[in-house]
């Protein structure tokens, strides 16, 4: 009888014991770093969409892998019907986190409220898409405006996710249980984190993490030091000042990766003096974009050419790092009839993006050699975005993915440069460019489509559009005890189901 009872406490602890275990398992969380705060009240065309990508809630039609491919994602299939008309086949069984079932009256509800918002994403605008419409209970028709080689991928960009019909209120975008993805945002503080709970009923299978929070953290420095004192596991975007620092420190990988992202300086050429390509390119040859690697990145980010990582498919074939001559610059000005020593420039750069003080202040030395005065004005990016958009400045820095809306160039370069695009900051226009988007845009053959983009890559480069400084390197603090995390190179994930902490 004693033995009996004996076992049978046994028994009792090991299954208390395995219970508290799986407990413990389930109950694993994740403190995400990040450098952007909610700045828009998640409307879905600003960055505000990233967030709710890298939360693990928002999800599109598509999915962009590491290898940057376009991978199904709440569509399974999709077929180009004729010219101008997709048709996209809905996966089966997918219920939004408020219950809901995902359909194709969702889906093209979703998709059309996209479109008519006041200010419509780059990446899924009417500039691009007529309409979208319920094609039967699983499938949805896209009909662009011009053939779209491209429309796929457009899918993938997390302003396209697709969101309950409850998430569209009045006062905006309400995201909270309104998602597809492994995790549910349940708190949010604009300023401060998302707050982030597993959704159970994800189509996709159990997340490993019972939830976890993504903290704002605008300063680089700060977010290097939580990494280091484990106050995030995960410390995105790390100044590469810090890079040697918190690789020997132990516990902590530094996960490198040639992001497809440019810093640049932009001349706004709608106004003197920037309208004239003399004076645009005697600004470029005073700019020492060796010494801005070297000094700034401590040489992790090369020297730009043109727009464009060299080597990369779409990459221009003559469009080296300018050499800075300050002789040749004087020698521009002066064929332009334009005296350096009269301009009064103001430069702006936003706080966010921690380099870009440094380079601000780089650039502002490099042009006084020239006698040029450049009053450098900082400010978070928010502060800065209207005048960025109406074009009120003379220069601007800024750090730019060039597959950011679009997992091939086409959408950055009709944003950043076509004559009706919804980031032209530097309102350069040409007829002639704009025809060489509509090419590339309608061009099915792969190959041939990257030769129109290097095409486009060399014009920009060639019209000094803009000043390329480096092609960026980003830096992810992990800690040792994250699995299964590796860095999305255009940063549209991180709460996944498979990511975990040990």
């Amino acid at each position: 009888m004693t033995f009996g009872m004996h076992r049978s406490v046994s028994a009792l602890a090991l299954a208390a014991a395995l219970t508290a275990t799986t407990a413990q398992a389930q109950d694993k969380t994740l403190t995400v770093a990040d450098n952007v705060a909610i700045q828009a009240n998640w409307e879905l065309y600003s960055d505000d969409s990233y967030i709710g990508s890298r939360s693990g809630c928002y999800e599109g039609l598509t999915r962009i892998s590491n290898g940057i491919e376009v991978e199904p994602s709440l569509a399974t299939a999709w077929e180009r019907t004729d010219d101008l008309t997709w048709k996209f086949t809905l996966r089966e069984g997918v219920l939004f986190q408020d219950g809901v079932p995902m359909d194709a009256e969702t889906v093209a509800s979703a998709l059309t409220h996209l479109l008519k918002a006041e200010i419509p994403a780059r990446a899924f605008s009417g500039k691009v898409v007529e309409s979208v419409t319920a094609s039967g209970p699983l499938s949805v028709a896209i009909k662009t405006v011009a053939p779209e080689a491209n429309l796929p991928g457009r899918l993938s960009a997390p302003a396209t996710a697709i969101l309950s019909p409850a998430a569209y209120t009045e006062a905006g975008i309400d995201p909270v249980n309104h998602c597809t993805g492994p995790f549910r945002i349940t708190e949010w503080d604009a300023s401060q984190q998302v707050t982030l709970e597993r959704f159970d009923d994800y189509w996709g299978g159990t997340a490993k993490l019972a939830g976890g929070s993504i903290r704002f953290i605008p300063d680089a420095n700060t977010r290097a030091t939580m990494a280091r004192t484990g106050e995030a596991q995960i410390s995105r975007l790390i100044p590469p000042s810090m890079v040697s620092q918190l690789s020997s420190s132990g516990g902590i990988e530094v996960m490198e990766v040639a992001a497809p992202r440019i810093s640049e300086l932009i001349l706004q050429t709608a106004k003197p003096p920037f309208d004239n390509v003399k004076v645009r390119k005697a600004i470029q040859m005073a700019i020492d974009t060796a010494g801005i690697s070297g000094a700034v990145y401590e040489g992790y980010a090369p020297p730009a050419g043109g727009p464009f990582r060299e080597g990369e498919p779409w990459s221009a074939t003559d469009t080296p790092a300018i050499t800075a001559d300050l002789d040749k610059a004087r020698a521009l000005f002066d064929e332009a009839v334009v005296d350096p020593t009269t301009l009064t420039l103001e430069l702006l750069a936003y706080t966010s993006k921690t380099e870009l003080k440094d380079i601000a202040q780089i650039v502002q030395a490099m042009l006084g050699q020239l006698g040029i005065t450049v009053n450098v004005r900082m400010a978070d990016y928010g502060a800065l975005e209207p005048d960025l958009m109406a074009g009120n400045f003379d220069l601007a820095l800024m750090s730019r993915g060039y597959l950011t809306d679009v997992p091939e160039p086409i959408g950055f370069l009709t944003a950043d440069y076509s004559c009706g695009g919804g980031f032209n900051l530097s309102r350069y226009c040409d007829p002639k460019f704009d025809e060489m988007v509509a090419k590339a845009s309608a061009e099915v053959d792969t190959e041939a489509r990257m030769q129109d983009y290097a095409a486009m890559s060399q014009y920009v480069y060639d019209q000094a559009v803009m000043v390329y400084l480096v092609n960026e390197t980003t830096f992810d603090a992990v800690s040792d005890s994250v699995t299964n995390f590796t860095p999305h190179p255009l940063n549209y994930y991180v709460f996944d189901t498979d990511i975990d902490v040990k």
